[in-house]
């Protein structure tokens, strides 16, 4: 947000800040105001402030709030699929998860996955999918075909 105004605030709220995220930080000339925030202050449709639990308000014309990411996933952790370090199916560039037969697609394994590239990557499962099929459906056939009795193979 700097990059677009001299006048930005940080609220880490509940986030641990770094000595070195905090030196960063103050070197681009962005304060950091410590403590839970309590609630916006706002007067008719207006924001004058942010005020925090210790009942300091901090005047503020414009509140940005980072999106909190959460993976719908219940099916597939009920699936047994495994997760990474900050708990995102983990997936291969197909799509496929740990559990045989299940893949994930979009942001339920990608946190950074918006529209186009979670159907891109439903693309890709898509197609993965469809050629592990058709595998085993040549599978099948050629066991069918070894255990079958009588001549069948086409001779050249």
């Amino acid at each position: 947000m700097r990059q677009w105004s001299d006048d930005v605030v940080f609220f880490p709220h509940t986030l641990d800040v770094t000595g070195d995220e905090r030196e960063r930080l103050t070197a681009r000339g962005v304060p950091i105001v410590d403590g839970m925030v309590r609630r916006l202050v706002v007067d008719g449709d207006r924001l004058h402030g942010v005020e925090l639990a210790e009942g300091q308000v901090v005047a503020r014309a414009a509140v940005f709030v980072f999106p909190r990411m959460v993976a719908h996933d219940t099916l597939l952790t009920g699936l047994g699929c495994d997760k990474d370090e900050d708990g995102w199916v983990i997936t291969d560039l197909s799509g496929r998860t740990s559990v045989p037969g299940v893949w994930a697609a979009g942001n339920v394994a990608s946190p950074r996955a918006q529209v186009l590239t979670a159907a891109a990557m439903g693309s890709a499962a898509a197609i993965a999918i469809n050629h592990d099929l058709v595998d085993e459906e040549v599978a099948h056939a050629v066991e069918h075909d070894r255990t079958a009795p009588g001549p069948s193979r086409i001779s050249r």
